[in-house]
């Protein structure tokens, strides 16, 4: 609703080509906006805006990052030098002092419109393999396996119908930053030939599957 809202917004203050050009164009589409009503006070209300989101977002990076990567590191799909906690504040300190530089980096050094476009590549590489978990789940562990808390009347309908979206939003991101597609999906490419070829052997599978359940079907 929101992108639907700034969609319509933009487009009818803003000629399409200053909103289609990532050079020269809008990065910040809806500040600009504001700008051209003539409005200070949405102008003022959009940076307060804009600030609380960049907060936001650094909180993120510092904190979900950091404990993603403590989490690894704890099952050995990282070095398990990142699993350390701190021993007073109890924190995943060695994760967060290592990518404390990293997100200064994109964020000081980066074009915004790159640094946000990577940001929702990787989150849609996310989405991506979400269906395709659902699918394989429900194959593996079919309904009348194990106890589950809620069943879907309509799989597998939801996992094409988001599948569907991803499709759509990937050819749509192509258009516009085509190389940075192809350099997300190279840079996933290498990272994934990495753990299979050399990360994976220092994982513990054994301590990854405690909970009661029989062996997924097909294994």
């Amino acid at each position: 609703i929101a992108a639907t809202l700034t969609w319509y917004v933009c487009s009818g203050l803003m000629p399409w080509e200053y909103l289609g050009d990532g050079v020269n164009g809008a990065v910040a589409p809806l500040f600009s906006a504001a700008q051209i009503s003539g409005s200070s006070a949405l102008v003022w209300l959009l940076g307060i805006g804009t600030l609380f989101a960049t907060l936001a977002s650094a909180n993120g990076c510092i904190n979900d990052a950091s404990r993603a990567w403590f989490s690894m590191g704890r099952d050995h799909y990282l070095p398990a030098w990142f699993g350390a906690v701190h021993p007073v504040y109890r924190t995943p300190y060695r994760a967060i002092i290592f990518l404390v530089p990293i997100a200064l980096i994109f964020a000081l050094g980066a074009p915004l419109d790159q640094v946000i476009t990577f940001s929702i590549l990787s989150g849609l590489l996310g989405y991506t393999f979400m269906p395709i978990n659902m699918i394989m789940f429900r194959k593996k562990w079919p309904l009348d396996t194990i106890k589950r808390g809620y069943e879907h009347p309509l799989h597998p309908l939801p996992a094409i119908s988001l599948m569907a979206l991803c499709s759509v939003t990937y050819f749509a991101v192509f258009l516009g930053y085509g190389t940075q597609l192809i350099a997300m999906i190279g840079f996933y490419i290498v990272v994934s030939l990495w753990f299979h070829f050399w990360r994976y052997r220092f994982v513990k599978r054994a301590d990854q599957f405690t909970m009661p359940w029989p062996r997924p079907r097909g294994y």
